[in-house]
């Protein structure tokens, strides 16, 4: 079953420090996709090797979709 944003939001808090400790990942947040679904999105460096950690289909029962990217501030 879908996570509503603020359970998703939940999940990207509890793990978000682990998340953002991973070599090459400068962002994650919450994101809703076109059906509506809410996926945890980490924004990994592009030059970076995708961490071990980041090869699984969700977190916490939140999808996972890593994209390739620096973050910048909007």
């Amino acid at each position: 079953m879908a996570k509503t944003y603020d359970e998703a939001l939940a999940v990207q808090r509890a793990n978000e420090d682990r998340l953002m400790g991973l070599d090459g990942v400068n962002a994650v947040g919450v994101k809703q996709t076109e059906d509506g679904t809410h996926v945890l999105e980490v924004t990994l460096d592009p030059d970076a090797d995708m961490p071990a950690e980041l090869d699984h289909d969700d977190v916490d029962g939140v999808p996972l979709k890593v994209v390739r990217g620096r973050y910048t501030l909007q």
